[in-house]
């Protein structure tokens, strides 16, 4: 567990990484086309603003209008010129004691930075129940309050895990009828940029997939890790490796040798932070526990056979020794021991659902195989290969109302990739230039 200190530290940290703050007043675009781009040119140039007339005095009765932004302020005599507006917040987060107590820290520093927060719990014991009770017909509505948030947050924050991955299980048929909704969100969002975090943090569970006190101790490390150094020193190494290159190939002793591109898309560095680097290409987005390079392959090259020890699907259960082949991009063949639920998982969705979306390579050394995604596709001699969505933050084509990571660990099956027929890792280490 984190002391109070490392709670607030983490918190201050976390929001300082994601850039949270102001931004322009969306109210001076509303002015200047109401006004005139010259009497609003005029106001931002000063701080505090006295109207010269009473036709002035009304005009800027108008712009202290909340729809407004508002764009001025009275207090007194004068008005002051509100030239930024804070960005609005989302947190959802799982119940949890010490959970609440970080999302108390991070709402103080949003509070700070002039910005607003709104605040909501989840549980998936409620996500079941609340799929279980809807007639199935309501689960494909998109409810117009959602939606509006969609429109309107700036930065979305996810902090938690889930208590029962297996919480859909039985009712898989009725989760089918939201794909189109959750796919319609993640355009709206991908669309406007919104930045997002995902902040994994050890929950009690009902499943745990290695002993729970080994659960919580590489949870924790691999957090504290994030805001290391060696993070940033893996991922320039790797982002080096990659940087203009075309054809990758992975090749392990237990079969797998699948090749794709990745020409002229993207380098991403998930290193705990967003940077202006980040903005600019459009990555906003930030996992904590973090540390990995990834990049959306070209969406048809991807072809041959990997194996992967365990995929957790979140809602669906663990998917053990999956095996799959992809021609031209897609899955053609899959096999595991548990290939009912990876095959209720494929129905459940749609669009480009079972196409390559991402390859990524972990950095983060503290991380180990706990069976929490977010820590498993971090770990450092590791590789993950996703399917379905990754338009937005990764530059991709694919659209899909999912986005499933599967990874591979690389050290036991002597795993290796080659960039241009240039080796690059082997037994899941970098080698030295």
């Amino acid at each position: 567990m984190f002391s109070e200190k490392e709670l607030k530290k983490i918190a201050g940290l976390t929001i300082e990484r994601m850039k949270i703050g102001r931004k322009p007043n969306f109210g001076i675009e509303l002015a200047k086309r109401k006004f005139g781009e010259k009497f609003v040119e005029r106001l931002l140039k000063q701080k505090w603003v006295v109207p010269r007339d009473e036709k002035e005095r009304k005009i800027f009765d108008k712009l202290e209008d909340p729809d407004y932004g508002p764009l001025l302020i009275k207090r007194g005599k004068r008005y002051w010129v509100k030239k930024k507006v804070g960005e609005t917040v989302r947190i959802v987060h799982s119940i949890n004691e010490e959970i609440e107590r970080l999302v108390d820290f991070l709402k103080e520093e949003i509070w700070k930075r002039g910005c607003h927060v709104l605040d909501l719990r989840y549980s998936s014991q409620e996500e079941r129940k609340s799929l279980k009770l809807k007639p199935w017909d309501t689960i494909a509505e998109l409810p117009l309050s959602t939606k509006f948030l969609a429109k309107s947050i700036n930065t979305r924050i996810f902090i938690g895990g889930l208590e029962d991955i297996f919480w859909a299980k039985g009712l898989e048929w009725k989760l089918k009828f939201s794909a189109k909704v959750s796919q319609k969100l993640r355009e709206i969002i991908d669309r406007r940029k919104v930045k997002w975090l995902v902040f994994g943090w050890p929950i009690e569970k009902k499943q745990y997939l290695v002993d729970e006190g080994k659960y919580k101790k590489v949870f924790y490390a691999a957090i504290k890790e994030t805001f290391k150094p060696s993070i940033q020193k893996y991922c320039k190494y790797y982002e080096k490796s990659l940087w203009g290159a075309d054809r990758i190939k992975i090749v392990a002793a237990d079969g797998t040798n699948l090749t794709f591109r990745i020409k002229g898309r993207p380098l991403l560095k998930a290193d705990g932070k967003i940077d202006e680097n980040d903005l600019k290409k459009g990555d906003v987005g930030v996992n904590i526990p973090d540390g990995e390079v990834y990049v959306a392959p070209l969406e048809h090259s991807a072809n041959g056979y990997i194996k992967f020890d365990w995929v957790p699907i979140e809602g669906f259960g663990l998917v053990r020794d999956l095996k799959i082949k992809f021609k031209n991009g897609k899955i053609v063949w899959f096999d595991s021991p548990d290939r009912k639920i990876f095959k209720r998982f494929l129905s459940a969705n749609t669009g480009e659902k079972d196409r390559i979306a991402e390859f990524g390579i972990g950095t983060n050394l503290k991380a180990e195989p706990i069976g929490e995604t977010i820590v498993d596709e971090k770990i450092f001699g590791s590789i993950h290969i996703a399917i379905g969505n990754n338009q937005g933050t990764y530059h991709g084509k694919n659209r899909a109302s999912c986005h499933l990571d599967m990874v591979k660990l690389m050290k036991e099956v002597d795993g290796r990739i080659y960039v241009d027929n240039k080796l690059i890792m082997q037994a899941g280490l970098p080698l030295k230039d």
